[in-house]
């Protein structure tokens, strides 16, 4: 076709194939995993200076995100067990200025996602997965793209599904697609 950028045939073609396959109704793909994550922050509109609580048991990509949107990450130990955010531990660093999670799936294992949902839901924070890890993986039959506002995937040469480089924002909400597309669009 000789287009290679910008939204074309291919490109096109692996964004439906990638929402069949994860069951999420829409999928953004990006350049990297780096700018999906931080772009899935943004169209949350977060206020500036807002912590959000993360996991320090990450690539360092995911704190840059959050700082390069405004904000403040305040940082929750991991679980002994499958290394991801210690769900018990959240609700502790919650204060008046928390506006969000990012948790961060683990070497395929999800992060408790009824919990954390719950929590969120309690204090009224929007969730965003760090799903780099947890392409394909599943939990009750559900995708690891499906749950919170949004998860970001990595498609970088070094994931088990990969496109050499890249990476994708999956979520349900219809107003983000256009938002999305203008935001990687410069």
């Amino acid at each position: 076709t000789h287009w290679l950028t910008n939204m074309g045939v291919k490109h096109q073609e692996l964004q439906s194939i990638l929402e069949k396959y994860l069951g999420v109704p829409h999928v953004v793909l990006y350049t990297n995993g780096h700018l999906a994550l931080e772009n899935a922050i943004a169209v949350l509109n977060l206020p500036k200076g807002g912590e959000v609580i993360t996991s320090p048991f990450t690539f360092a990509s995911t704190t840059h995100a959050i700082v390069r949107n405004g904000l403040v990450p305040v940082f929750c130990d991991i679980n002994d067990k499958d290394y991801t955010i210690d769900v018990n531990k959240i609700e502790s660093l919650i204060t008046d200025k928390t506006v969000a999670i990012v948790p961060v799936h683990v070497y395929g294992n999800m992060c408790n996602v009824e919990a954390i949902d719950c929590i969120a839901k309690k204090y009224g924070l929007k969730v965003v997965y760090d799903a780099a890890h947890a392409f394909a993986v599943k939990y009750k039959g559900k995708s690891s793209a499906s749950f919170g506002d949004a998860s970001m995937y990595s498609f970088h040469a070094t994931k088990v599904f990969n496109t050499i480089e890249g990476g994708a924002v999956c979520f349900k909400n219809d107003a983000w697609v256009q938002l999305l597309n203008d935001m990687k669009n410069f």
